[in-house]
């Protein structure tokens, strides 16, 4: 049997210092490993840790629609569970007691994904989702926590740029608003501006 030598210098061994470093977030890592079963290989590669991130993305994108929506809607929401969710609920549970098949667990996590964007405006089904969303992660051992760094862009300072940016909107200076925006973009701060005239803003993945 032919044994390949393993070191950072032939470029295939990658710490998770290395990882944590480069990308900022384990939950990334973690749905890599997620994504095959835990007792077959897996490769790791560039486009294996996209494909984790763009997930990842695709989940903390709709969490925030869901946040947006119930903001702005006065709607009561109801303790009533909802039957389609607990049915992917159920689904999640019995990959797990299935010798814990992690790639079948977040097929169901997905589903359930993919639904709320169909019922943006149902508030009671799409505060159910958010909650059970997370509830689903949490077993899986995702935490939704991106890490930062120190010298991160704060908050505040975010906030601050897009009053700038919404002001020079007002003015029609488009090549300022512009500006703004892509200051934010270099900066990891994505800004998605609504129908209804308002911004908001999420930090890529």
């Amino acid at each position: 049997i032919n044994s390949q030598k393993m070191s950072k210098s032939l470029g295939n061994f990658v710490t998770i210092k290395d990882f944590l470093d480069k990308y900022h977030d384990a939950d990334i890592l973690k749905l890599f490993f997620l994504s095959t079963h835990y007792s077959h290989p897996i490769d790791y590669t560039d486009e294996r840790i996209e494909e984790a991130r763009s997930a990842l993305e695709r989940i903390m994108i709709l969490l925030g629609k869901i946040d947006e929506s119930v903001t702005r809607n006065t709607s009561h929401v109801t303790r009533k569970n909802i039957k389609e969710i607990e049915n992917i609920k159920n689904k999640l549970i019995q990959a797990m007691d299935d010798d814990f098949n992690t790639p079948q667990g977040l097929a169901a996590v997905f589903e359930l994904v993919n639904i709320p964007n169909k019922n943006i405006d149902d508030l009671n089904f799409i505060y159910h989702a958010k909650a059970t969303i997370k509830e689903l992660l949490n077993i899986l051992g995702i935490s939704l926590k991106i890490g930062s760094k120190d010298t991160e862009i704060t908050d505040e300072i975010i906030n601050e740029k897009i009053l700038e940016r919404n002001k020079a909107r007002k003015n029609k200076d488009f090549a300022l608003a512009d500006k703004i925006r892509k200051e934010l973009e270099d900066q990891g701060i994505i800004l998605e501006d609504t129908k209804d005239g308002k911004t908001t803003w999420r930090r890529r993945l």
